[in-house]
């Protein structure tokens, strides 16, 4: 926490204890204590651990209590399970037409196993990427740092708009980042790919994935229009600036001439 939330954290230190019975407003060296024990946490993580304590205990909090809390926070940060993590992986590595989006722990553990899958040797591979997976997790929970996704495209421009779109339901990748990635597949194209998800068979995370194509679809549509506007601005700009100069090329002529004809009548 910064400087400034140390304030915010003592409020709910003191809150959770009179809450639980216990006052510590006299025992600065207790607040002490728990400041400088969680002071490397972020105020809202924080907060949302004592909350969580508060509904479920009666008694005062221990450190033990908040930590379990945080580390259960840290468990919901978006990254998969290792045996998770190696299934988006191989999809990638079977087919390149395939697209996906990987964390950064998956890319160290992809880079890690590599020489073996080069060997053809997937188990050996599956047990070295989960080594170096889960060591790269435990890692950055440990630092606190997010999960950053990053994706990998595959050949197949339909399978990149589904995949694509499958990442942005997952909360993995944003709508603005994919569209960048669209480029190639037009607006029509992707719809077409959102057509084939809304079959009648289809389930509520086909359904879900053909809405947010549909959206991607619109944005591309928009952001053509608005790109098209801009050409038409700039050609009007570039039409008035040409007229603009051939007047100032008559008008100089023009000077020129009536000079002529004075220096002719003198």
């Amino acid at each position: 926490m910064s400087p400034t939330e140390k304030p915010a954290f003592v409020a709910i230190l003191i809150k959770s204890f009179r809450m639980s019975g216990k006052d510590i407003t006299g025992d600065p060296e207790t607040v002490a204590d728990w400041l400088d024990e969680f002071s490397d946490y972020p105020i809202t993580a924080l907060d949302s651990a004592f909350r969580r304590h508060r509904r479920e205990s009666v008694y005062p909090p221990k450190p033990a209590d908040i930590y379990r809390y945080l580390d259960g926070q840290q468990a919901a940060d978006g990254r998969p399970s290792a045996d998770e993590a190696w299934g988006l992986l191989l999809r990638l590595i079977r087919d390149e037409r395939e697209t996906g989006a990987l964390t950064h722990e998956m890319r160290e553990g992809w880079h890690g196993c590599q020489p073996i899958l080069d060997e053809g040797d997937e188990v050996g591979a599956r047990r070295c990427f989960i080594a170096v997976y889960e060591t790269h997790v435990r890692d950055a929970r440990q630092r606190r740092e997010p999960a950053r996704w990053t994706p990998t495209l595959g050949t197949c421009p339909q399978l990149r708009a589904q995949r694509l779109a499958e990442a942005i339901n997952a909360g993995r990748l944003s709508r603005d980042h994919v569209a960048g990635l669209l480029a190639g597949p037009t607006p029509n194209s992707i719809e077409q790919v959102a057509g084939l998800l809304e079959g009648p068979d289809a389930g509520t995370e086909e359904a879900k994935t053909a809405s947010v194509l549909r959206e991607i679809a619109a944005m591309l549509r928009r952001s053509m229009a608005a790109d098209e506007s801009e050409r038409a601005a700039a050609r009007e700009r570039r039409k008035a600036a040409e007229d603009a100069e051939r007047q100032r090329q008559i008008e100089i002529a023009e000077r020129e001439a009536a000079n002529r004809r004075g220096e002719q009548a003198a």
